[in-house]
């Protein structure tokens, strides 16, 4: 489904099934995913306006033209001046009689109160639960994008490993990451986690001035963002000779990821995925240090539908994107992760990152 008006009538759609009078879309990944385009999203009010039959658009002045370039859609401007004011009550909201609205989860509440105080509906409920109906079925353009954004980040993982050596910080090898990326074409970092030695037991540590040092391992976490879609890959660095636990814990890891991308396929449930990489985990013993889900989703947001994760009884469809990144963390010792980006097919799964899954030992 091309963006612009099939995806706006497919929300429609929705809209009338769901009895929701009115959706309101901020400049967030929900109105690039409709239109194309978000125009800078900051104090000046932007809402995308979409009822059964008509579609508008609120925008600064100063926005009009590069949103004109994207879309034809209706659009009400105001100066800075003047303010939003009279351009919300010029609206399609005013024709609307109390009743239900839909809101953008993302959106900004700076934009929400002022037509929540002006319109008063009866009922306000998210969006996202509609729209990502749309959205977790990747169309083969999507995951060819997607595709270009995995391959994108298997180079910046390599940059990434080669800067790793005793002495350098984990934010110097984050910075290397973050280089290749810009270097190759990648239009924001979205980010780029490097935990060495005891970090890596924190999944979300933030890179810092830790050195790297002999006899550490070093969780590599990246991703960024292509034409507007994600990439995300977790690869292991150990720096000398790796004890036998060590060892041991990442041939676990190793197989659990395998184990949950061979899963993969239409039919099977979410939960399905997740608990084939944990029973690895917990029939090793570290049941317990698998403290996360086993994936998330993969778009235009680094993290939406599906959740592989134990009671999401959602079945896999062709065209879902998401990761499968078990991992084990020891506090105070150590914290594997083997990240990959999969993506549903008709009859099967095919991985999308291509980096080595061997243990990077240097």
């Amino acid at each position: 489904m091309s963006k612009g008006p099939a995806r706006v009538a497919g929300l429609q759609k929705l809209l009338e099934q769901n009895h929701i009078d009115c959706a309101l879309i901020g400049p967030t990944t929900n109105m690039v995913y409709l239109l194309g385009i978000a125009p800078h999203s900051d104090e000046r009010l932007c809402l995308l306006m979409i009822s059964g039959d008509r579609v508008q658009m609120i925008a600064p002045e100063l926005n009009a033209d590069t949103i004109s370039s994207f879309t034809d859609v209706e659009m009400i401007t105001w100066t800075d001046a003047e303010g939003p004011g009279s351009a919300l009550a010029g609206s399609l909201l005013r024709t609307l009689s109390p009743g239900t609205v839909a809101v953008d989860g993302s959106m900004r509440a700076d934009f929400l109160l002022p037509v929540m105080e002006a319109f008063t509906p009866e009922r306000v409920v998210s969006i996202d639960p509609i729209i990502s109906t749309m959205r977790i079925h990747k169309s083969p353009e999507e995951v060819a994008i997607l595709a270009d954004a995995a391959a994108q980040a298997d180079r910046a993982m390599e940059a990434a490993v080669e800067a790793c050596r005793p002495g350098v910080t984990e934010q110097e090898i984050a910075w290397a990451a973050e280089e290749a990326f810009r270097k190759d074409g990648a239009e924001h970092v979205e980010f780029t986690l490097v935990a060495a030695g005891g970090n890596a037991a924190f999944p979300h540590h933030h890179s810092g001035e830790n050195m790297l040092r002999k006899g550490e391992g070093i969780i590599i976490d990246i991703g960024a963002s292509l034409k507007g879609y994600k990439s995300d890959i977790t690869r292991v660095v150990f720096l000398g000779e790796p004890d036998k636990q060590f060892l041991k814990t990442y041939e676990v890891v190793l197989l659990a990821n395998k184990k949950g991308r061979q899963t993969v396929k239409p039919g099977v449930s979410a939960e399905a995925v997740d608990s084939a990489t944990r029973s690895v985990i917990e029939e090793a013993g570290f049941g317990e240090y698998f403290i996360h889900r086993t994936g998330h989703g993969l778009g235009l947001d680094i993290h939406e539908l599906p959740w592989i994760q134990q009671g999401n009884e959602m079945l896999l469809d062709s065209g879902m994107v998401f990761s499968v990144e078990p991992g084990v963390y020891l506090p105070g010792k150590l914290g594997i992760r083997v990240e990959d980006i999969v993506a549903v097919t008709s009859d099967g799964v095919r991985t999308l990152t291509g980096y080595s899954h061997s243990l990077v030992i240097k």
